[in-house]
């Protein structure tokens, strides 16, 4: 493997691990931030969303259905822009990162306790955000934020005696993990730094893909980036 080839294989990697760390981190405070809904897990919330249909529990539904909405809207919106203008696809990163600091600038403004329709729409900035960058990690062919087609597929493929894709699955759900507990400790310690963390997760993602504007064509996971 050339020297050329092996930094862009470990500069993807740290992209792929900073934007699953950052999606944790965003559903950890979407959920117990922002109405309990999930910035970017389609399915909890469409469970929820029934759930509270059937109990007649609106609380319920109204965070979960504005996520769900925003969230296929922010795919949408990147997949349309990432079709009209390939390359490196940094100004997508860029636009997730604006998305963020709106949110960021709202929950300081709001003394980190939003209500209302201010809390649902940072829940639904959140979730266009996380939904575009789903939308945008399939331009370097990482899972960064729906992984149970990604785990199927590993465990799967393990079953079959190829154990390869289980690091990559086991790397990415680590990164997932620790940014939702990150999250978490700063809800319980730092409230109003919260939104801060998958900023700076995101930026440093960002700063990387700036640095390697080629990494487009690096597969190292199983699919599964649309399953949840």
């Amino acid at each position: 493997m050339s020297a050329v080839r092996y930094s862009r294989l470990t500069q993807v990697s740290a992209i792929a691990v900073l934007l699953a760390a950052c999606a944790g981190s965003v559903d950890a405070f979407a959920f117990f931030g922002l109405g309990h809904a999930f910035a970017g897990i389609v399915t909890g919330n469409l469970v929820t969303a029934g759930y509270g249909l059937a109990t007649g529990n609106a609380s319920l539904v109204k965070p979960a259905v504005t996520a769900v909405a925003a969230c296929i809207a922010g795919e949408v919106i990147w997949a349309r822009l990432l079709n009209r203008r390939a390359g490196n696809a940094l100004h997508l990163l860029i636009a997730e990162n604006a998305l963020l600091l709106i949110v960021l600038i709202t929950w300081l403004g709001t003394d980190d306790h939003p209500h209302g329709i201010i809390t649902l729409s940072m829940l639904a900035l959140a979730s266009a955000g996380i939904g575009g960058q789903s939308i945008w990690a399939l331009h370097i062919h990482q899972t960064t934020t729906y992984f149970t087609g990604m785990l199927t597929t590993a465990v799967n493929a393990a079953a079959g005696g190829s154990l390869a894709k289980i690091g990559v699955s086991i790397r990415q759900l680590c990164a997932l993990i620790a940014g939702a507990a990150l999250a978490g400790i700063l809800l319980r310690d730092l409230r109003s730094a919260v939104p801060a963390l998958p900023l700076v997760l995101l930026t440093a993602a960002t700063t990387i893909q700036a640095w390697c504007p080629s990494p487009a064509h690096h597969r190292d996971q199983p699919s599964g980036e649309n399953a949840s």
